[in-house]
């Protein structure tokens, strides 16, 4: 199992550039807006971007490596197989958030404003919800497949977000009393109850993360390697 972490670790060098440009790029975004309570948000894209990085960048090494058949013969099981490339994205979201953690440190030192357990938690969330649906369809569809399903993945729920504020927007404009209330009930929670829904959140976003790994391991043992 520490050998096929390590395998992937080291994959990932080939993309440890791209990962480490986006990470200063939105780490500069961040300092630059550090007086502004939304200042850490970058922190957060930039955890959530370079998480959801390593699916496809493992699988796409694998590939091009011919992994898949040069694995079959060693005494390793797929089970193992699966479950090394779910912890070494977990591993990722680790250090992420530890990188998050140390920015929020220096931004109280210099003054900043540091971000609330929503800093940590919502990409946590969200790279664990990504990766969890990423993964079976990489090893269902092989990667260049998957990035246009991946790419629908992304694109859909956004629109779906943009489509959702234009309604609200739209039925603010017209004074809808329940798109009010629907905002009255979000601002009155206290902040004890936003961080129960944040950490019931992220205990579902584990559960998903779980069910998808079982999912995973199905489809690669019936896989024709």
């Amino acid at each position: 199992m520490k050998g096929l972490i390590t395998k992937d670790l080291l994959g990932l060098r080939q993309v440890a550039l791209t990962m480490g440009l986006l990470m200063v790029f939105y780490l500069f975004l961040g300092f630059m807006n550090m007086k502004d309570s939304g200042g850490m948000m970058y922190f957060s894209i930039m955890a959530l971007v370079v998480n959801v990085m390593v699916p496809l960048s493992c699988a796409g090494y694998d590939e091009q490596c011919g992994w898949d058949q040069f694995g079959a013969s060693l005494p390793v099981s797929k089970n193992q197989i699966v479950l090394s490339r779910y912890l070494v994205c977990l591993l990722v979201i680790g250090f992420s958030t530890l990188v998050i953690l140390a920015g929020n440190l220096i931004f109280a030192v210099l003054g900043g404003i540091p971000s609330g357990a929503a800093g940590y938690l919502l990409p946590i969330i969200g790279s664990l919800i990504y990766i969890a649906i990423m993964n079976p369809i990489i090893y269902k569809f092989g990667v260049q497949k998957s990035r246009i399903i991946v790419m629908a993945v992304f694109l859909v729920p956004s629109m779906l977000v943009a489509g959702i504020s234009m309604i609200f927007a739209n039925s603010a404009s017209e004074n809808s009393v329940p798109f009010i209330e629907v905002l009255g009930k979000i601002g009155s929670a206290s902040p004890g109850q936003i961080l129960g829904a944040e950490i019931g959140l992220t205990a579902g976003a584990a559960v998903i993360f779980a069910l998808s790994m079982l999912l995973s391991v199905r489809i690669y043992k019936n896989k024709e390697l």
